[in-house]
């Protein structure tokens, strides 16, 4: 409904053509503020609609930061705040009702315990439910009696709270915790939504013999299907088990890449012997900046001692390099600025710098060639940089950069792609299926 309607809240207005700006900015950089945002999250189909994982996506943290960060920025008008508040509390209310057992930074979706900060929250959504009005876009129509999703919440709410109050009732242990996500029906109607398509495509009731039959059905042909969260990328798998062997023949390379160079990188002003990040946008010099905490973080991961911990968390003053991690980052027992991100000092921002110039100007010109990662690191081998401890690993650095690059490359390269496939044959795909 944020989608088709307009909401006012305490006299000011949440609008989707907000989200819709950051999109539209922040999808030109090559390091993204929200680099999980697709443009079906923005403009979804008819099915993308019901997809839940997609609202929660967009009703996120990392979109809500990086909207702040071009607010203040100035690539954001100050109208934008309403709705960059609305995505944030919508995504700790997410967070409240989807609690689970795995440890984590964010505070509301840790198990539920009725603690004063989740009842605090809870009671300000239910207050928001109660007062908020919906208008239709087009007439400006007040419509908030016609929306069902106000009313569900206010339920879900209110239940949560007799649940727990129930439960309390027979476990009076103070270390009890209630798992939120283990009491929605998402999984069940899943399965069982696959289970009524397999019989003439619309069987509510399957009988015993045709039950079993679909959970057979249904448990062979996923068992071994491709995993988001495996090593390998499931792309072009189709493509290339059907071409030749050659793997340089230059048919083949037609038939994966259209275009003779299809990486369009958007270029780094600077040349390569003079790397310095601080000459990016704000937004880029935001992106680029936590990517380079992420990457210390492996590092770190891999080795990790006094001096690296030192180096790596040497920033302790705010300015706009720095707004998208102090944002996104989630408070931490010693309450410090950037929390447990990673902000190592300057030398180790122009270094990665210098290599993600390497990379945008050689990769879209040996990306199809053999030992593409053996290429890029003779590039990228004889770049100076000093690093306090002498256990520090330079080689796996520049090795998981590599790897991070070229799966960021093609990942947004074919989601690019498919959109723009999506779109072209929209209308043949619906003829089709009359």
């Amino acid at each position: 409904m944020f989608y088709q309607h307009n909401f006012k809240y305490d006299n000011e207005l949440i609008e989707k053509k907000h989200l819709v700006s950051f999109y539209n900015e922040d999808s030109k950089n090559n390091l993204r503020a929200a680099p999980k945002i697709t443009y079906s999250h923005i403009f979804p189909g008819p099915f993308e609609k019901i997809r839940v994982y997609l609202a929660a996506q967009v009703f996120s943290e990392s979109v809500s930061a990086g909207m702040l960060l071009f607010l203040n920025s100035s690539h954001l008008p100050d109208t934008s705040l309403p709705t960059i508040n609305f995505i944030q509390n919508m995504d700790k209310l997410f967070d409240i009702f989807n609690s689970s057992r795995r440890p984590g930074l964010k505070q509301f979706n840790r198990p539920f315990k009725n603690t004063d900060s989740q009842i605090s929250h809870l009671k300000f959504m239910e207050n928001f439910f109660k007062t908020l009005q919906v208008f239709n876009k087009k007439t400006n129509v007040e419509v908030t009696n016609q929306m069902k999703f106000i009313r569900g919440w206010l339920i879900s709410i209110s239940g949560l709270f007799q649940l727990w109050e129930s439960l309390k009732v027979t476990n009076t242990d103070e270390s009890y915790v209630l798992y939120t996500s283990r009491i929605n029906q998402d999984r069940l109607e899943n399965l069982f939504g696959t289970f009524r398509t397999q019989h003439n495509g619309n069987n509510i009731n399957p009988t015993p013999i045709q039950f079993i039959w679909s959970y057979k059905q249904n448990f062979c042909l996923n068992y071994f299907t491709h995993s988001d969260n495996a090593n390998c990328i499931g792309d072009l798998d189709e493509i290339l088990s059907k071409i030749n062997t050659d793997p340089l023949n230059d048919e083949n390379i037609k038939i994966i890449f259209h275009d003779k160079n299809p990486f369009q990188f958007k270029k780094n002003i600077l040349a390569i012997d003079t790397p310095d990040y601080r000459n990016l946008s704000m937004p880029e010099k935001n992106a680029f900046i936590y990517v380079c905490g992420f990457l210390m973080k492996k590092c770190i991961e891999k080795h990790s001692c006094d001096i690296c911990i030192q180096y790596a968390k040497s920033q302790n003053k705010l300015d706009e390099s720095f707004l998208l991690c102090y944002f996104k980052a989630y408070e931490n027992a010693e309450k410090t600025m950037f929390g447990n991100l990673m902000m190592p000092q300057h030398a180790f921002y122009n270094y990665i710098d210098e290599l993600e110039n390497i990379f945008i100007n050689r990769f879209p010109h040996i990306a199809i060639n053999k030992e593409v990662g053996i290429k890029l690191k003779l590039s990228m081998i004889n770049v100076v940089f000093s690093h306090p401890c002498p256990l520090f690993s330079k080689d796996y650095l520049i090795n998981y950069f590599i790897r991070f690059r070229i799966h960021a490359a093609i990942k947004f390269l074919n989601r690019n792609l498919i959109s723009e496939k999506i779109k072209k044959n929209r209308k043949l795909c619906i003829l089709n299926h009359l």
